[in-house]
């Protein structure tokens, strides 16, 4: 099982996505794509254990639990420059005040960023099969 990328942007791996804005010309790019580099490695970790998608968007990574255009995301991830990363996830219907209510916070590090997500994995519950 892994962290896959969606069938609907397979045509540069999350790798090559985000190595391209860390040889960004602005500095906000590059420094962004290179955190989003330095996560991945340990975000992969964080899915040996199920099958997740990502797509990318406004530099943003969005992890869903299908290969499925339609289906929602449940947990995104980005570097924030000189702050560390905002981790949010959709919370599960069972919990969520209202519709499509979520919760977002700040990861100093790569490190804090990995135990949010693994939180957000497990509160949205949108891999149940686990």
């Amino acid at each position: 099982m892994a962290l896959n990328r969606a069938s609907v942007q397979r045509s540069k791996s999350l790798e090559e996505f985000y190595g391209e804005l860390k040889f960004s010309t602005d500095s906000i790019s590059a420094s962004t794509g290179g955190g989003m580099l330095d996560l991945l490695p340990l975000l992969k970790d964080i899915f040996s254990d199920r099958d997740a998608w990502a797509l990318t968007s406004l530099m943003r990574l969005w992890l869903l639990a299908a290969d499925d255009p339609s289906a929602p995301w449940l947990v995104s991830v980005a570097a924030m420059p000189g702050i560390g990363f905002q981790v949010t996830y959709r919370m599960s219907a069972a919990e969520a005040p209202w519709p499509d209510a979520f919760v977002q916070g700040t990861a100093v590090d790569e490190a804090d960023a990995c135990r949010m997500v693994r939180i957000a994995v497990e509160r949205c519950r949108g891999w149940t099969s686990l």
